[in-house]
């Protein structure tokens, strides 16, 4: 028994290694043979299996649990698949498929075009691509995405729109901005109304050959933005939820600490009496006799450190030994750590779609969440879409597209040009000897009110600078918010005449209200002395198009196609 048992064990065994000997962990990189760079989001799949993964950003990926034997298929949209033997340290590198690149067909101004037959500057961005790009807004999609295209969003605030530049700046004193047409009608209202995973392509058109069916509108370029519609014979819903966090991309400069600080305005102080006073402080060392004695008395106000205004210094500007910032102080000189946070983002969106002979449909509905890393900046927005388009005789299409959208955004003054309300100018600029909270001069403790909290300081006990200001506490006191909300419709009619003629016919309405309601507080800033300030402003919008369009499409065979 105990030998039938020793051997059984010793077969489980072997049998668990042959097991384990027969998977291997495969790695690799896939390359474009045209620039030699990485290809993002290849497809890796095992042949005969639904096992597989995708190139992340720099082109690699991994298969942990790979058979010895398998087979491994590489694609990716306009290249050709390649086959290769899976082991560790694949090099894959990858061809354009010029067959498969002249079947994509791209949205233009007139309808849809092969890619191989466009002679125009025309750049598209499609699904798939919009998909990994987890942003808040359109033009986000095409920064870095499409050539020849400038994005800047200079601030960066949650919900803002970046600027876009399709051919550089074309006027001085009117808009640079380019033309969005949203599904074949001129789009009035902000980009940042439409929820980016309804977008199922965009296309730039960059030229005037391009652009020319929208006339002087699309003197800046034009971008086309076309919405999702059904697609598979089946239902299909599906759902996907993004989390995030936000940081500061470039850190804050370096910066003088108390100690340079003090010495670097003792020397400047010292000076400005030699040139201004000379009379009164004609050598050098009467100057600096005055600057040691009364730079704190009657220039900087505030003394943060261990030793006395007039004894802080010797004779050449340097502070003497011993010399220390006060231990109440030391947390509480950087003023960026009350401005800024983590910020968060969550995203979450349903939505489905069907499609048949007759006709087909696609609905969604989406949350987005974000909170930006300087506090107060919020932005929060709720969208429904609903299309539809159904074909009830060959001869005959209609559609019809309904989407609304509320936004709520909480502003900051961080695009102001003064420097007491931005909150990145202020605490870039005031001088580093000045807290951000109420301390006993003495001591240097924190002075709390009735309740045992920290009171911050508004500068009249002792501040040469931004007196009567505070941009954390205004920032926590006073309001910038604004509440948007958008509903787009559109109808239309396609009839099908002579076999080779299509008359179109397309309404659309634009429905948008704005309201800014701002607050500032009697307490400090803007609204101290008059008992708090407040404004309500609101907009409303309403825009009308309605569009004909005669189209003759002929196609001779399977090389020549003609449009007019």
């Amino acid at each position: 028994m105990k030998k039938r048992l020793k051997l059984l064990l010793i077969c489980l065994f072997m049998g668990s290694g042959l097991l384990v000997a027969q998977t291997q962990r495969v790695t690799g990189i896939v390359i474009s043979e045209e620039d030699d760079q990485p290809v993002i989001g290849a497809s890796i799949l095992i042949k005969g299996t639904g096992i597989g993964t995708v190139t992340d950003a720099n082109g690699r990926f991994i298969l942990p649990n790979a058979p010895n034997s398998a087979i491994l298929q590489v694609s990716f949209i306009g290249m050709a698949t390649q086959e290769v033997a899976a082991r560790p340290n694949v090099r894959v590198v990858l061809k354009p498929d010029a067959q498969q690149l002249d079947e994509v067909e791209i949205v233009v101004a007139y309808g849809v075009a092969k890619k191989s037959s466009l002679t125009g500057a025309v750049s598209s961005i499609d699904a798939a691509t919009i998909e990994k790009r987890p942003v808040s807004s359109a033009s986000g999609i095409l920064e870095g995405a499409a050539p020849g295209i400038q994005v800047n969003n200079t601030y960066g605030e949650p919900g803002a729109d970046a600027t876009i530049r399709i051919r550089g700046f074309g006027s001085v004193n009117g808009s640079n901005n380019p033309l969005y047409v949203l599904d074949g009608v001129a789009f009035g209202g902000n980009i940042s109304d439409i929820n980016p995973n309804d977008i199922e392509s965009i296309t730039v058109l960059k030229d005037a050959a391009s652009a020319a069916l929208y006339g002087n509108r699309a003197s800046n370029g034009v971008i086309l933005i076309t919405t999702k519609k059904g697609k598979s014979n089946r239902t299909s819903v599906r759902v996907n939820a993004n989390q995030g966090v936000y940081n500061r991309g470039i850190a804050e400069y370096d910066r003088m600490g108390p100690d340079d600080f003090m010495e670097t305005m003792w020397i400047g102080y010292r000076n400005s009496l030699l040139t201004k006073s000379p009379a009164s402080y004609p050598t050098t060392e009467s100057a600096n006799a005055k600057a040691s004695e009364t730079l704190i008395s009657d220039y900087l106000k505030t003394n943060i450190y261990n030793q006395k205004n007039n004894a802080l210094f010797d004779s050449n500007g340097k502070l003497v030994a011993g010399a220390q910032v006060l231990d109440g102080y030391k947390d509480d000189l950087d003023w960026y750590k009350g401005l800024e946070r983590l910020g968060h983002r969550q995203e979450y969106n349903l939505n489905g779609d069907a499609a048949s002979e007759q006709g087909n449909y696609y609905f969604s509905v989406g949350y987005l969440d974000e909170k930006g890393y300087v506090i107060s900046s919020d932005f929060q927005r709720f969208t429904g879409r609903a299309n539809i388009n159904l074909t009830p005789k060959q001869w005959l299409r209609t559609g019809l597209s309904l989407s609304g959208s509320h936004q709520t955004t909480n502003n900051t003054n961080g695009t102001s040009t003064a420097s007491y309300v931005n909150p990145f100018m202020y605490a870039r600029q005031i001088a580093p000897i000045y807290p951000v909270h109420l301390h006993d001069p003495e001591t240097g403790n924190y002075v709390l009110d009735e309740n045992g909290n920290k009171q911050y300081d508004n500068g009249e006990g002792g501040r040469n600078q931004y007196i009567g200001r505070h941009v954390i506490w205004e920032n926590e006191l006073d309001m910038d918010r604004t509440y948007r909300n958008t509903l787009i419709g559109q109808a239309y009619v396609d009839i099908i005449f002579l076999k080779d003629f299509t008359f179109t016919t397309k309404g659309d309405l634009n429905v948008r209200n704005s309201e800014n309601q701002t607050y500032n507080s009697a307490i400090i800033g803007d609204g101290y002395g008059n008992h708090g300030r407040a404004k309500r402003v609101i907009y409303r919008y309403k825009n009308y198009t309605m569009q004909e369009q005669l189209t003759w499409r002929k196609k001779i065979n399977s090389l020549h196609t003609f449009d007019a």
